[in-house]
């Protein structure tokens, strides 16, 4: 395919997105995410924030409470986003959304999802990510009434030092239920994630909300993400290694 080719179909598919986006749709299921931080304290970083701000991370495990997560969903699509409220201590609150991996708003598709990469210094973008490579566990267990299978996943992330570090993540997901979502953009397992486990989070389903699928109303109408510039992931990580570079350059 030529050069000229190419940008003409990215260009397609991304007034495809806007398009998408701008037409309503209605969610069939409304799901609330509750949140528990436990950060590390074997970690470097832990014992930095605990000599400048002393007690901060235990104020960050309480205030982790308060943070409610939704994710709405149709059959084929879902949004994942934060309940706009007030908090308790925002400094903890901050630090608590760190340590749940919540950087903007999610739009999960059947074979992507789009990301709002919103706090950048260099660009706020939509960012469009393939989902994650699952193991499926043999381990089953009881969440509320639901009956849920283990699944795994990981990803590596490189320092600017070429340290590289591994995260690993495990979903328990309800067959029962055949919306193949989940929060922070994990999906595309057989069924929807009741809970997700990180290095030092976990993501919980505290409720759930179904609507009938005549239904077309303010309460069940599907949040859009922002109009942004939607860029690959290969793109992003470039333009946050270029602006990286440019903070070590400053800085030295």
């Amino acid at each position: 395919m030529s050069k000229k080719n190419s940008c003409v179909l990215f260009l397609f598919l991304i007034n495809a997105t806007v398009f998408a986006q701008s037409k309503k749709q209605y969610a069939h299921a409304k799901v609330s995410y509750t949140a528990q931080i436990k950060p590390d304290k074997s970690e470097g970083v832990y014992k930095i924030l605990e000599n400048f701000t002393p007690g901060l991370s235990k104020r960050v495990e309480t205030v982790a409470s308060e943070l409610d997560f939704t994710l709405v969903c149709t059959d084929s699509t879902a949004l994942f986003y934060l309940e706009k409220k007030l908090y308790s201590d925002n400094r903890a609150a901050s630090r608590a959304l760190l340590h749940s991996g919540f950087h903007g708003r999610i739009k999960q598709q059947p074979n992507d999802f789009i990301t709002e990469e919103l706090q950048e210094d260099f660009g706020k973008f939509l960012v469009s990510r393939l989902y994650q490579d699952w193991v499926l566990r043999d381990e089953s267990k009881m969440i509320g009434n639901y009956l849920c299978f283990k699944a795994t996943t990981f990803y590596t992330i490189m320092s600017p030092a070429g340290k590289v570090f591994k995260h690993d993540f495990t979903a328990w997901y309800a067959p029962q239920l055949p919306h193949k979502f989940g929060p922070s953009g994990y999906g595309n397992l057989p069924g929807l994630i009741i809970e997700l486990q990180g290095k030092d989070f976990t993501l919980g389903v505290s409720k759930i909300t179904f609507y009938e699928d005549a239904l077309k109303s303010k309460e069940n109408e599907m949040p859009q993400l922002k109009n942004k510039r939607l860029i690959t992931e290969e793109e992003f990580e470039k333009l946050a290694a270029e602006d990286e570079k440019r903070w070590r350059d400053k800085r030295d």
